[in-house]
């Protein structure tokens, strides 16, 4: 196959599995977090700080925020398809660069099945067809390790090598925090270890690197902390850490699926993993590389899972060195189709294996579009309530939200939303205002709210609504 065609193939590939019905369903999990920052950004333009509601949020760094509210601004529309657009374009990127700068390297036919491996297995797809930070920032990683291995691996300069793979992990901790660098730097040490070249990163390219990527957070992180004054986000920043590390509760009592929601991550492409053999690899560099990749990526897939506060999805930027494993492996055949257990062998058809893993692949491709406009379509949660509201408040008029949590239904409420802080903020001409059920009481006692009457009771999901409830209110008169 050709460059031209393998490239066709590999859009094509993604065209179906995250296209297809991309916007049919309604935002889900943290979605919301990721787009009401968006739309508040528009709406006020402050870039520099995301907020939900009234408050800052600053959770997590702006990166997929901007990115969101890029997509609104450059479509005009804002939908779930220009939302989750960016996730599917940038998992798409990155399979193009392995394909064509890396194809040299490890080979056409390793780069064409590495970027098929990448863009269809179960954890990308899950992430790539939302807009949540997984699939953006696991592609910052991605795009930041192959550009580092290609260009260590084809021996181009120091100062390309080990700068161009640091602008993309700067970018990364603006997505989601630094914990991606350790990963990068358990791979990379890894390979260079295996290759006996350990010196390379003693190089003064590395440290240009390293400046480049803090500079790239410290444009957002100094006027944020200028802005914020006496609310430092450090405080939250620490929280967060710690959640990732001693976990919550409900996350403890399932540390127990870690694994086995983590291997699911790999699937169908992981059923090779049992019959590779790196001996068969040709190319010494090659053979070490991925040998040396295996290490780091076994290494951290299990300290990741075994700390009780994590999540499955955190080790999914190990499917950049999975991608480039299974390519490599595939094209030098590298496999040996039987399993060993002491002095018994197993053998099992290759036909099965390879069987199950296409499969696999094409019913992931179909059934997660199939998903969005079945079951997700049935259950949705959202937009039911935005329809009693936009049953009541004409589009033309103003809702006027106050001390609200995060809810993020309002999305979907036509009307031009706005944010108070309190209910005496709330203009003269105002006539709809959403409040939790606690402002009742102090309602009846202000005068020029004597004719205001709750028409709406919205309900608590605590799962989706984060425990939280609003009444609708409309003044008479």
């Amino acid at each position: 196959m050709s460059r031209l065609a393998s490239i066709l193939v590999i859009i094509a590939v993604w065209a179906v599995t995250y296209l297809t019905n991309l916007g049919s369903s309604e935002f889900r999990s943290e979605e919301g977090h990721r787009v009401i920052p968006a739309v508040q950004m528009l709406q006020s333009g402050n870039y520099l700080l995301p907020y939900v509601g009234t408050e800052p949020y600053l959770r997590k760094p702006p990166l997929i925020n901007w990115i969101v509210a890029g997509s609104f601004k450059l479509f005009g529309v804002r939908n779930e398809w220009t939302a989750r657009l960016p996730s599917a374009l940038s998992l798409l990127g990155v399979a193009l660069l392995l394909r064509t700068i890396a194809g040299s390297t490890p080979g056409e036919v390793a780069a064409t099945l590495g970027a098929l491996c990448w863009l269809t297995n179960l954890g990308l797809i899950e992430k790539g067809r939302m807009i949540e930070i997984e699939a953006i920032y696991v592609s910052l990683f991605g795009l930041a390790f192959f550009s580092w291995l290609t260009l260590w691996q084809f021996k181009r300069s120091p100062w390309l090598t080990f700068v161009v793979p640091w602008i993309f992990l700067g970018l990364g901790i603006l997505a989601k925090g630094p914990a991606h660098i350790i990963f990068f730097y358990v791979l990379i040490c890894s390979v260079l270890w295996k290759n006996h070249r350990l010196g390379d990163l003693f190089h003064p390219a590395h440290i240009v690197g390293l400046v480049c990527a803090a500079g790239i957070v410290a444009a957002w992180v100094i006027p944020c902390l200028e802005a914020l004054n006496s609310q430092s986000p450090v405080r939250i920043w620490a929280h967060e850490a710690a959640l990732a590390f001693h976990g919550e509760k409900s996350r403890s009592e399932n540390w127990w699926l870690n694994f086995p929601h983590g291997f699911a991550y790999f699937l169908p492409w992981i059923l090779l993993v049992p019959f590779i053999r790196f001996h068969k690899i040709a190319d010494p560099l090659q053979r070490e590389t991925v040998r040396g990749l295996a290490f780091g990526s076994i290494l951290l897939f299990v300290i990741i899972l075994v700390i009780p506060g994590t999540l499955p999805r955190y080790v999914l930027p190990l499917m950049a060195p999975f991608s480039w494993i299974i390519g490599v492996a595939c094209a030098n055949n590298a496999f040996e189709w039987s399993i060993r257990f002491k002095r018994f062998q197993f053998p099992v058809p290759r036909i099965l294996v390879a069987s199950s893993v296409a499969v696999g692949v094409v019913a992931a491709m179909i059934i997660f579009p199939v998903r969005s406009v079945t079951y997700l379509k049935r259950h949705e949660r959202l937009k039911p309530v935005a329809a009693k509201i936009n049953a009541v408040v004409p589009p033309d008029q103003h809702l006027y939200a106050i001390d609200l949590p995060f809810l993020p239904y309002l999305f979907y409420v036509r009307a031009n939303v706005s944010y108070l802080r309190t209910i005496d903020q709330l203009p003269p001409d105002a006539r709809f205002f959403l409040v939790t059920p606690n402002y009742q009481k102090k309602i009846r006692k202000i005068y020029r709210l004597a004719h205001a009457r709750p028409v709406v009771w919205t309900p608590k999901y605590p799962p989706t609504f984060r425990g939280g409830e609003s009444v609708l209110f409309v003044i008479d008169g």
